[in-house]
């Protein structure tokens, strides 16, 4: 019976993935290209992907804003709505095939099965990573996952009204999981997150495959781009080193980034023709283009922010290379700016931008922190050494000779040559030199999106350098040593990146714990816990729901080192029998503390107004009487 269960539970997990990630993807790209080979299979299942991440965020939206609560009627109502829609349009309309480029996606067999082998290793690495570290214990989930329960209890979108700074979190975080929650009922407290977390790592590496394919032509540097930014390095960050680490935002970003880039390329790669004249689909690619554009800025504040300065900068480029075509590219593109389908798709996504729901951080103090001096050590710039660091060394080399090379082979009219170069110049600039650019924001975080642009120019690079006849064989032996650099380094990395299995037993006192607070107390209570010494601490807010910031806690110790901050949450775990501290318990009303006894039990059992009420090796709660 038991296996009958787990059998039923897993097919109906799929079957929710498929319905909110795939299904309304598949059926708008059916109403805009119906069966055409504008797209092969493989660009229709990674895209779909994207489009169904935004889609659902449209339906969440408009629930939301009718008042209808959101559950699993709603959502499915919505969704059911959205795809019969898209299917009439499919039905009604009468399609034109555009010209395809010949056998682009027309794999050998030697290069089918060399793709398949570099998934399969790519999906092989990552899992084994992951296998250490499945288990919800990573501080961000934790409060991603508040927030995506809080959508599935309540009934509404969240206003992030609990925290400090409603900034830092984004809704397009916390819908996905939410939907796929409503539908397939996987506890939040288990691996579904980081499952649909990989899910979308995968996919971007997918993204960038496909996209590599279209700005090049070429199989071969798209299957090399698939070694680089999967095989190799294939945990570092922001690959599963994020997955494991629940870091929600940069993934989804760094997938929907190269798709917005996708779109972008194939609405403008009429461009390259000498007659300039838009293509029957130009004007859909398009849209699509603003949609995905838009639903990046519900996703993740920092990946569209950092989008923001690679699109101007794309754009700057692409001009001055072409200034001299200026008078015929500017009418042309005009056509396809000002056409039904793009107005359309850029009204409706201001209107549910600024009137529908607008996102938390569109505010006058987001964007003063976000711009300006630094305010940190960390948001200076990093050094070229961090740079080569946080990219992998061999690797930054490879995309060293990559830039020189592509803008040594540019094609000017190519708009995929200029995102490739704004692309690696943008972020690099803003990772090492932010005060050009007046950025106030983390430089590391900002360096780790130079994974994916690093990797296809390495790619490009190893490519030309192969197929260029003008290039003598010590050449191509040099660049051979540095493939095998590249391996040697990428693999290596991996390997020393596998983290020694966190304890079951640990997290499942955690969480037996937090049931019995959950069960034991009511909303009056106040319970304080410590983030230092508990195994996902984080975890147990989604066992009350009681509001993002309960229970309270004790961060980590270098927060107190400022003597201006707030230190009651310290004391009263540290020095519980302190004046400060009594008078801490006094004002919050702290009632029950929760910490690891082996760090700070003895303290608490010393005293005669503490009571120890639960116990375990790795965790005790703590009673404090009146």
């Amino acid at each position: 019976m038991y296996i009958i269960n787990f059998i039923q539970q897993h097919i109906i997990f799929y079957l929710a993935i498929a319905l909110v990630l795939f299904l309304p993807g598949y059926v708008l790209l059916l109403a805009i290209f119906g069966k055409s080979g504008t797209l092969s299979a493989l660009e229709r299942f990674v895209v779909s992907l994207g489009l169904s991440l935004v889609s659902v965020d449209v339906i969440f939206f408009a629930i939301n804003r009718l008042g209808i609560k959101i559950d699993r009627l709603s959502v499915f109502t919505g969704i059911i709505i959205f795809s019969l829609v898209n299917l009439l349009i499919f039905k009604l309309r009468k399609f034109k095939e555009d010209k395809e480029t010949s056998g682009l996606f027309s794999f050998t067999k030697p290069e089918f099965i060399l793709i398949m082998l570099l998934v399969f290793l790519t999906i092989f690495i990552k899992t084994a990573y992951l296998s250490g570290s499945i288990l919800p214990t990573s501080t961000d989930m934790g409060h991603h996952m508040y927030w995506s329960n809080w959508i599935v209890q309540s009934g509404t979108l969240p206003n992030y009204s609990d925290v400090a700074d409603p900034a830092t979190f984004i809704v397009g975080e916390h819908i996905p999981f939410a939907a796929i929650q409503i539908f397939s009922g996987a506890g939040f407290l288990s691996a579904f997150p980081q499952a649909v977390l990989f899910l979308f790592n995968l996919f971007g590496i997918l993204a960038v495959f496909i996209l590599v394919l279209r700005i090049f032509e070429n199989r071969k540097v798209a299957i090399l781009s698939l070694l680089f930014a999967g095989v190799l390095y294939a945990v570092s960050s922001p690959q599963a080193k994020y997955v494991s680490g629940g870091v929600v935002g940069n993934i989804l970003g760094n997938f929907l980034v190269p798709l917005v880039f996708y779109f972008y390329c194939r609405a403008l790669a009429f461009l390259k023709e000498d007659n300039f004249v838009p293509g029957n689909s130009s004007k859909a690619f398009l849209s699509l283009a603003i949609m995905l554009t838009f639903g990046l800025f519900y996703t993740h504040h920092l990946t569209a922010f950092i989008f923001l300065f690679i699109f101007a900068c794309l754009v700057m480029l692409f001009l001055a290379a072409n200034y001299r075509d200026l008078e015929k590219i500017f009418p042309a593109i005009s056509k396809i700016i000002f056409s039904a389908p793009v107005i359309t798709a850029l009204a409706v996504s201001l209107i549910f931008f600024f009137w529908v729901f607008t996102p938390t951080y569109v505010s006058g103090g987001a964007v003063d922190m976000a711009v300006g001096v630094a305010s940190k050590s960390t948001r200076t710039g990093l050094t070229f050494k961090n740079l080569r660091g946080s990219a992998g060394e061999a690797r930054m080399a490879l995309g060293i000779v990559g830039i020189m090379v592509l803008i040594f082979s540019y094609r000017r009219k190519n708009i995929g040559y200029a995102i490739i170069t704004a692309w690696t110049i943008m972020i690099y600039v803003m990772s090492s030199q932010p005060h050009l650019l007046f950025i106030n924001l983390p430089s590391s975080r900002i360096g780790n999106y130079l994974t994916y642009p690093v990797a296809i120019l390495g790619a490009y690079s190893f490519w030309w350098v192969f197929k260029n006849p003008r290039l003598n064989n010590l050449v191509r032996a040099g660049f051979f040593v540095i493939l095998a650099f590249v391996l040697v380094g990428g693999l290596s990395d991996s390997a020393g990146a596998f983290k020694t299995k966190i304890s079951a037993n640990e997290l499942s006192q955690t969480f037996d714990a937090s049931k019995y607070l959950s069960s034991k107390t009511a909303t009056a209570d106040k319970i304080l816990k410590d983030h230092n010494y508990v195994t996902a601490d984080s975890w147990m807010k989604i066992f009350f729901m009681r509001g993002y910031r309960y229970p309270d806690s004790r961060g980590l110790f270098g927060r107190y080192e400022n003597s201006s901050r707030e230190q009651c949450t310290l004391l009263m775990i540290s020095e519980p029998n302190g004046e400060t501290a009594q008078k801490c318990y006094a004002d919050s009303g702290t009632n029950f503390l929760v910490v690891n006894p082996r760090f700070d039990g003895g303290q608490f059992k010393k005293l005669d107004d503490f009571s120890e009420v639960y116990a375990g090796p790795d965790i005790s709660v703590f009673y404090k009487k009146n």
